[in-house]
C-alpha cells in the first residue's frame, strides 16, 4: 500500500497501483519481500521523487529510498493499524506507526527539510502479488501544523486570561451592540407618544384653517 504527495493527479500504473516517474513524494508499507537481503518485512520506507526516476521495484526501493524502517508484526497485528506523517515545511518529515498496541506510537523514520510541490495532491493506491492482503483504510484525518499570528495571538489572550486590546478572556463582541439597541429602542419608546401628539395638534390647526377659510 501507499501514500502520496504528488504534484500531478493519481494515475494507475506499476508502483503500487500508482503511475512511476512521479513528482513528490511517496510513502510505501511493503508487506511482501521481493528481493532486499537483511531487510526485515513488513517494510516502511519513502521516496522522494523529480518526475524522472523511476521506482526500484525489483530491490523493494532499496536504490530510491529516502529512508525507512522495518514493521514486523504490523501485518498481523491485535489492534487497529494506524499510521502517522508530520511535515514541517522546509524544517523536517517524521513518519510513526502504531500497531503494537492502541495508543503506542513507534517512531519508522524522521528526515531532515523536503521540498515538496507548492501545489501537491493527496493520494491512496494499493497493489498485491502473489499473496493476497486486503487493504482498508477506515478514515484520514489532517491537520494544520501552522496558525496565523492573530490567531497565536487570540489563542495566548484566552490560555493567559489577559485582555489584549480589549479582547482577551472576557471580551464579548455582542455587548456593545446589545447595550446600543437597548437604548435607542427605549429612546424610540420615549419618541413616539411626542410624534403622535405633534401630529394630532398639526392636524387640529390643519382642520381648523379649513374650516375658517370656508366663510
Amino acid at each position: 500500500m501507499a501514500i502520496w504527495v504528488t504534484e500531478q493527479r493519481a494515475s494507475p500504473g506499476p508502483v503500487f497501483g500508482h503511475t512511476d516517474k512521479f513528482k513528490g513524494l511517496g510513502i510505501f508499507i511493503d508487506t511482501y519481500k521481493n528481493h532486499r537481503p537483511g531487510t526485515v518485512f513488513p517494510y516502511v520506507s519513502a521516496m522522494l521523487g523529480n518526475g524522472s526516476e523511476s521506482y526500484d521495484k525489483n530491490n523493494d526501493n532499496k536504490d530510491t529510498e529516502l529512508t525507512g524502517c522495518s514493521a514486523r508484526g504490523l501485518r498481523s497485528a491485535s489492534v487497529p493499524t494506524k499510521i502517522r506523517l508530520t511535515y514541517y515545511q522546509e524544517d523536517s518529515f517524521r513518519v510513526e506507526l502504531q500497531y503494537k498496541a492502541a495508543d503506542e506510537w513507534t517512531d519508522c523514520f524522521e528526515t531532515g527539510a523536503l521540498k515538496l510541490p507548492p501545489v501537491n495532491y493527496l493520494g491512496f493506491s494499493a497493489e498485491t502479488g502473489e499473496l493476497h492482503d486486503n487493504h482498508d483504510i477506515i478514515q484520514v484525518q489532517s491537520y494544520n501544523m501552522y496558525m496565523s499570528e492573530a490567531w497565536k495571538s487570540t489563542e495566548s489572550g484566552d490560555r493567559g486570561g489577559k485582555n489584549k486590546k480589549g479582547k482577551g478572556k472576557n471580551y464579548d463582541p455582542n455587548r456593545g451592540r446589545q447595550s446600543g439597541g437597548w437604548a435607542w429602542f427605549f429612546l424610540k419608546l420615549l419618541l413616539l407618544p411626542v410624534i403622535a401628539a405633534g401630529g394630532y395638534v398639526g392636524w387640529t390647526m390643519y382642520r381648523a384653517s379649513t374650516r375658517g377659510s370656508r366663510f
